[in-house]
C-alpha cells in the first residue's frame, strides 16, 4: 500500500475508499471492509514501533553531541587567543621594519641627489667645453666642409641637450641666454651659406646646414632661408623671362612644385612641406616685379574690342585653373606622412593667384555693357516708320534671351557665379537702354495719335499708331518675360559646394559685402513695366477713339426732345437706329478682321473686343444719363439704339453691361406704351 497518499494535504478519505473498492474486483463489501481495516491497523502499529525506536535513538545521542560541541567551543577560544598573539607580533615587526624602510628611502634620495649633483657637474663641465668650442668656431669662422658641418650639428645638438640637463641649476637662465646668443651668432653666420646652397640646389651642403639648424631647434629659420632662396631664384627667372604673362608664370611655378616638396621632405626634413610650398607661392605672387596684375592690366589695355577683352579674361581664368589643378595634384598626391594644409593658407594662395582677375572684373561690366549696347546700334532700330521701328524693338526683345544667356555663360567661364555682381550692372544698362528706346518710341506714337486727333482725322484700328503701339507693348512684355526667366534660371544655378578654398570662387574674387548682396531685379524693370502699362493704355485709347468720338455727340443731339406729337405716336418698328450708333456698330463689327492683322499668336481678338464692348456700354450709359429733357419719342429712339448696340455686342460674343441693362429697363418703364 502506498502511504504517500495519506501524507497528501488534500487527502480525501471518500475518494481513497472508492478508489480502493473499484480495484477489489467482486469481493463482498463486509469482507473488503474487514480486510482493509485490518491492514490499516497493522500499518499503524508498524509506524508506531518505528517512531518509538527513532525517538529512543535521538534521546540517547543528545548528551554525546552536547559534549562534542563544548569541546569545539574550547578549541575555538584557544585559536582566537593565538590569533591575537600573532597580530601583536606582526605589528611589532611592522614597526621595526618601518624605521628601516624610511632609512632606506632617505639613503636612496641622498644617493639620487649625489648622482644628480655629479651629473650636473659633468654636464656643467661639458657645457663649458662645448660653449668654449663653439665660441672658438665662431671666432675662427664657421667651416664649409660637409664633414665639419655635420660635426658642428652634433655639437649644437649636444649643447641643446646639455642645457636641458642643467634646467635645475641655479644659473640655468644665464646659460640659456648665453646659448641663445651663441645660436644667434651661428645662425647669422650660416644663413647666407645656406641660402647660397639652396639657390644652387646643392643637396649635400643644404643637408649639413639644415642639421645645424635642427640642432639649434631652429628648423623654422632654415625654412625661412629656403623660402628666400626659392623666391629669389624664381623672381630672377621671372625677371629674365622673355614673356611676362600669367600663363608663363604659373607654368614656371608648376614645373618645380613636386621638386620643392621633395626637397622640403628629404633635405630640410620639414614636417609640413605642403604648407611651406603654399606659403612660398603666396609670398612670391605678392612680391614679383613686375606684378602679374600689372602685366595683365597692361595686356588688357591693348585689347581693341570688347570681344578681345572677354577672351583675355577667359584665358586668364584658364591659366589660373591650370595652376590650381597642379597645386591640388601635389597636395592630394599619396605620401607616407602627408601634412594638412591650413584652409587659411589655401585661401591666401587663391586670393593671391586670382589678384589679376579680381582687379579686371570691374572692367568686365564695361565690356559686356558695350556688347549689349552694340546689339541696339542697328539701323532697323532707328527707323522713321512707326510700325517698323516697333517691330524692330520687338525683335530685340525676342533675341534678348539668346544675348543674355550667351553673356552669362561666357561670364561663368571667367568667374563662375561670382560674375553675377559684375554681370548684373551690364544687364541693367542693356535693359535701361531698351526701356529708353521703348519710352521714346512711345512718345512718338502718342504724338502721332494726338496730331491725328487734333487734325480731325479718324484714328482707331486703321490708324498707323495702333499697330505700332500694339507691337511695342508686345516688345515690352516680351522683354519683361525674358528678364524674369533669366533671373529664375540664374538664381537656380550655383557653383558646386566644395571644402577646398582654391575652388571657392566667390571667396577668392569678391569681398564679404558683395558676397552677401541678394540677387534682385534690375531697377530699370520697374520703368519697363510702366512703359508697358502706358503702351497698353495708349493702344486701347487709339482703338476706342472712333467710338468715343461718336459717343461724345449723344448729349447734344436734338433728336431726344422737341419732337411733334404725331411723330411720338409712331410704332417702335417704324424707328431705325440713328447714325451715331450705326457708326459704332459698323466699327465694332469690322474689328475682328482688322485686329487679326496685328495681333500675335499669343493675343486673341476677343480680349480686345470684350474690353471695347464693355467700355462702349459703360460710356454709352453715362452719356445717356447726361441727356436733358428727353421726350417720349426720344426715349423710343434711345431704346432702339440700345437694342441695336445689344445685338452688335452679342454678335461679337459679349453682352451689355448691367448699368446699360438697368438703364434700358428704366427707359422702357418711362415710355407711354409700357405704362398702358
Amino acid at each position: 500500500m502506498d502511504l504517500k497518499t495519506f501524507a497528501d494535504n488534500e487527502f480525501d478519505p471518500k475518494k481513497w475508499i472508492n478508489k480502493a473498492w473499484s480495484t477489489s474486483g467482486n469481493q463482498e463489501k463486509e469482507i473488503f471492509v474487514v480486510n482493509t481495516v485490518t491492514r490499516l491497523q497493522l500499518y499503524m502499529k508498524q509506524l508506531s514501533n518505528s517512531l518509538d525506536e527513532t525517538t529512543t535513538q535521538i534521546v540517547t545521542s543528545i548528551p554525546r553531541v552536547l559534549q562534542d560541541a563544548s569541546t569545539l567551543q574550547l578549541e575555538g577560544a584557544l585559536l582566537q587567543q593565538k590569533l591575537v598573539n600573532l597580530e601583536e607580533q606582526v605589528q611589532g615587526v611592522e614597526e621595526q621594519t618601518g624605521h628601516s624602510i624610511k632609512s632606506l628611502q632617505k639613503i636612496d634620495q641622498l644617493k639620487s641627489r649625489l648622482e644628480n649633483a655629479a651629473s650636473t657637474l659633468r654636464e656643467a663641465d661639458k657645457w663649458v667645453a662645448l660653449a668654449t668650442s663653439l665660441e672658438d668656431i665662431l671666432e675662427a669662422g664657421v667651416p664649409t666642409q660637409k664633414e665639419k658641418l655635420m660635426e658642428l650639428g652634433e655639437q649644437v645638438t649636444a649643447m641643446t641637450a646639455s642645457l636641458e640637463a642643467l634646467s635645475e641649476s641655479s644659473d640655468y637662465e644665464m646659460k640659456r641666454m648665453q646659448l641663445e646668443t651663441l645660436y644667434n651668432r651661428l645662425e647669422a653666420a650660416i644663413s647666407s651659406p645656406l641660402i647660397d646652397a639652396l639657390t644652387q640646389m646643392d643637396a649635400e651642403r643644404t643637408r649639413a646646414y639644415a642639421s645645424v639648424f635642427r640642432g639649434m631647434s631652429r628648423g623654422a629659420a632654415a625654412r625661412v632661408c629656403w623660402r628666400r632662396a626659392a623666391a629669389g631664384r624664381r623672381a630672377a627667372g621671372w625677371a629674365r623671362a622673355h614673356e611676362h604673362s600669367l600663363r608663363a608664370l604659373t607654368r614656371m611655378l608648376a614645373e618645380d612644385a613636386s621638386t620643392q616638396v621633395d626637397w622640403l621632405t628629404s633635405v630640410l626634413k620639414s614636417d609640413q612641406p605642403l604648407a611651406e610650398l603654399v606659403r612660398l607661392y603666396t609670398d612670391l605672387l605678392l612680391s614679383l616685379d613686375p606684378s602679374p596684375t600689372k602685366i595683365v592690366t597692361a595686356n588688357f589695355k591693348m585689347c581693341q574690342t570688347p570681344e578681345e577683352g572677354l577672351t583675355l579674361l577667359i584665358d586668364l581664368k584658364t591659366d589660373i585653373d591650370e595652376f590650381i589643378d597642379c597645386i591640388r595634384n601635389v597636395i592630394e598626391a599619396p605620401r607616407p606622412s602627408k601634412d594638412e594644409v591650413p584652409q587659411s593658407s589655401l585661401r591666401d594662395l587663391g586670393r593671391a593667384l586670382c589678384a589679376p582677375l579680381r582687379a579686371l572684373l570691374p572692367r568686365y561690366t564695361d565690356l559686356q555693357t558695350a556688347i549689349f549696347l552694340g546689339y541696339l546700334d542697328e539701323p532697323q532700330v532707328k527707323q522713321e516708320d512707326l510700325l517698323e521701328q516697333s517691330r524692330a524693338l520687338l525683335s530685340v526683345a525676342e533675341r534678348s534671351e539668346v544675348w543674355l544667356s550667351t553673356a552669362y555663360t561666357r561670364g561663368k567661364k571667367i568667374a563662375g557665379t561670382a560674375i553675377y555682381p559684375f554681370y548684373a550692372p551690364s544687364v541693367e544698362a542693356f535693359t535701361s537702354a531698351v526701356s529708353s528706346l521703348i519710352s521714346g518710341h512711345t512718345r512718338r506714337i502718342e504724338a502721332r495719335f494726338q496730331s491725328a486727333v487734333s487734325a480731325g482725322r479718324a484714328a482707331g484700328v486703321l490708324c498707323d499708331s495702333f499697330p505700332a503701339s500694339l507691337a511695342l507693348e508686345h516688345a515690352a512684355a516680351e522683354l519683361l518675360d525674358r528678364l524674369a526667366e533669366r533671373q529664375r534660371r540664374e538664381g537656380d544655378e550655383d557653383d558646386p559646394k566644395t571644402d577646398n578654398p582654391l575652388l571657392d570662387l566667390p571667396t577668392m574674387l569678391l569681398d564679404a559685402e558683395t558676397r552677401q548682396q541678394p540677387r534682385t531685379s534690375p531697377p530699370s524693370v520697374a520703368a519697363l513695366r510702366r512703359a508697358r502699362d502706358t503702351l497698353k493704355g495708349l493702344a486701347r485709347s487709339i482703338l476706342r477713339h472712333p467710338i468715343d468720338v461718336q459717343l461724345e455727340k449723344i448729349p447734344q443731339l436734338s433728336v431726344w426732345h422737341n419732337n411733334d406729337a404725331l411723330s411720338t405716336d409712331l410704332p417702335d418698328f417704324a424707328l431705325s437706329p440713328q447714325e451715331y450708333i450705326t457708326e459704332i456698330g459698323q466699327y465694332l463689327m469690322t474689328l475682328p478682321q482688322h485686329l487679326e492683322m496685328y495681333l500675335s499668336e499669343n493675343q486673341a481678338p476677343w480680349q480686345f473686343l470684350t474690353e471695347l464692348c464693355t467700355h462702349t456700354c459703360e460710356v454709352y450709359a453715362e452719356k445717356i444719363l447726361n441727356i436733358q429733357n428727353m421726350d417720349a419719342l426720344g426715349t423710343k429712339r434711345c431704346l432702339t439704339d440700345i437694342v441695336y448696340l445689344s445685338s452688335v455686342v452679342e454678335d461679337l460674343g459679349s453682352s451689355i453691361t448691367p448699368a446699360l441693362k438697368n438703364l434700358e429697363k428704366s427707359l422702357r418703364a418711362a415710355t407711354p406704351s409700357q405704362n398702358e
